[in-house]
């Protein structure tokens, strides 16, 4: 099994597909498998990395701390270890707040950015299980790479207006509302799959599109 051998940490990732390559974190202390409902869609374009955060799945050891600015180097280095000069980056909840966080720091190791049932509010990391993430509305008018922000109109985490409000601060920002719930990914993959490969297809900017598409 591959692993990335960090400062402290080995994650777990793996490969599947050739082409331009997308990496892909995902949410809660889930693991590599909240994205398989997009692998074979995306693997027949790019070159899929996903990959276990620490303490998640099968990276090793279990009990380590979890602080969102390990998260964020823990990415930059598997990133480097991969040779990933850039890559296109998505994350689900936990996985998109991360990305955000990562944005704002490495934005120029980011070709364009899928953030799913995230916030940019943060979280105060107070309960059992919870991460702390500064609140970052103010500051996200400084990621300017394309991004897709995905949300679901029956979310009762990150309803829509979180995405809404990703989207009025980042200049090359657009929303997806899908019908459904906060593992949207999962519960609805072909229309969310089909809205993904559209974006990641017409990246370039060749294409124009609209600000705000709501599929409901």
């Amino acid at each position: 099994m591959p692993y990335a051998k960090l400062n402290d940490v080995e994650l777990y990732y793996e490969e599947a597909g050739e082409g331009y390559p997308i990496l892909l974190g995902h949410g809660g202390f889930s693991d590599v498998t909240e994205w398989d409902p997009q692998l074979e869609a995306l693997a027949q374009d790019y070159r899929v990395i996903r990959y276990d955060r620490r303490g998640c799945g099968r990276s090793i050891p279990r009990d380590v701390p979890q602080l969102s600015e390990l998260w964020v180097e823990d990415m930059k280095q598997l990133m480097d270890s991969l040779g990933l000069e850039q890559a296109h980056l998505g994350g689900v909840s936990y996985g998109g707040m991360l990305l955000i966080e990562f944005l704002l720091k490495y934005q120029s190791m980011c070709k364009a950015a899928v953030i799913v049932s995230a916030t940019a509010r943060g979280r105060d990391g107070n309960r059992p299980g919870s991460v702390y993430f500064p609140n970052r509305l103010d500051q996200l008018s400084t990621i300017e790479v394309p991004a897709l922000v995905v949300q679901a109109n029956n979310d009762n985490v990150f309803p829509p207006e979180h995405g809404d409000e990703m989207v009025q601060r980042m200049p090359n920002a657009e929303l997806v509302v899908l019908d459904g719930g906060h593992t949207i990914n999962n519960e609805r993959p072909e229309e969310f799959n089909r809205a993904m490969l559209e974006f990641l297809g017409r990246v370039g900017g060749e294409i124009d599109h609209p600000k705000d598409v709501r599929n409901t």
